[in-house]
């Protein structure tokens, strides 16, 4: 493939750089060698991180090539250069101008789905699954048409699956893609501290994943909990009430009345006190002797003889 061939050479080559300015600086050369020495370059620059040099490079020869499809990737690496989250769309978005040129070259395609990834780890919130779809589809695909030869798309893959929560799965890929990395390139270093890098980023998410669902789950405890006490401050103000009117009831009554009034009133509390510890989950003995005591003291106070009263 013609971008995979170009990175051949340069990989080759001891000092890259110089014969492809060199190339690219011949006028004399035909139009298709000094596009090839012009993606050559910029290749170099954009690993060794030259991002200045890079937009300037671009920004030197668009006029000439600027109807090239791959222009689109290098308008792509301009944009995300700049490093806001605007600029960052903005470079997914030229992918897509790529990728629509350029459906079957691995390359382009992977690009906009390390960018897309790129874009989606940078958002707060809910992510949207629409984009998670494309962006796991372009992965996907890059893998299909490069075979599965290439690093770095197992990479790509990886931190896709972890935004997904996926995060064995993600460790899985990461881990295939640093035993694919080629330990005779050129980049090795560089390849091994970036997966290393993706790798403590799959844990943050992971652990990031953990303190928001414990949080969740603390405040969906604390909502219950409050709510509980609320009950109970109503309960027992029901309760109070309950036991005032019922005491000055027999208070007015004769001895008899009063008597049962308030055995009545005791057994209807404690039925509603075992009734609540039922509600929270109190052991089933100790609510059912609750309940049964104030069943029998209702029944004292509704069927015990007015002969047996004092």
């Amino acid at each position: 493939m013609y971008p995979q061939a170009i990175r051949q050479i340069v990989e080759a080559h001891p000092d890259p750089e110089t014969a492809l300015r060199a190339v690219l600086g011949n006028r004399a050369a035909d139009s298709r060698t000094r596009f090839a020495a012009l993606y050559g370059l910029l290749l170099r620059l954009r690993r060794e991180e030259r991002h200045a040099e890079y937009t300037a490079t671009v920004r030197q020869y668009e006029d000439e090539f600027g109807a090239e499809p791959y222009y689109h990737t290098f308008y792509a690496i301009t944009a995300r250069a700049r490093g806001d989250l605007a600029a960052l769309r903005s470079s997914v978005e030229h992918s897509r101008h790529a990728v629509a040129a350029m459906p079957n070259v691995a390359g382009v395609v992977h690009q906009l789905a390390a960018f897309e990834v790129e874009y989606l780890e940078r958002l707060d919130g809910q992510l949207p699954e629409r984009e998670l779809d494309d962006a796991e589809r372009c992965a996907d695909q890059a893998i299909v048409l490069s075979q599965g030869r290439i690093a770095h798309y197992h990479e790509t893959k990886g931190r896709l699956l972890a935004l997904r929560g996926e995060f064995d799965p993600a460790r899985a890929s990461l881990a295939h893609a640093i035993e694919m990395e080629p330990r005779t390139s050129r980049d090795y270093l560089r390849r091994l501290t970036q997966y290393q890098s993706t790798r403590v980023r799959i844990d943050l998410m992971q652990e990031r994943t953990r303190w928001e669902r414990a949080h969740q789950h603390f405040r969906t405890e604390l909502a219950e909990f409050k709510a509980q006490q609320l009950q109970l401050l109503g309960l027992l103000a029901a309760v109070v009430a309950f036991i005032a009117t019922a005491g000055n009831i027999a208070s007015q009554s004769n001895g008899a009345d009063g008597i049962r009034l308030l055995l009545v009133a005791s057994g209807a509390i404690g039925i509603v006190f075992g009734t609540f510890s039922l509600v929270n989950n109190s052991r089933i003995r100790r609510v059912a002797a609750t309940i049964v005591l104030g069943c029998a003291l209702i029944g004292a106070g509704m069927f015990v003889p007015t002969s047996w009263m004092p």
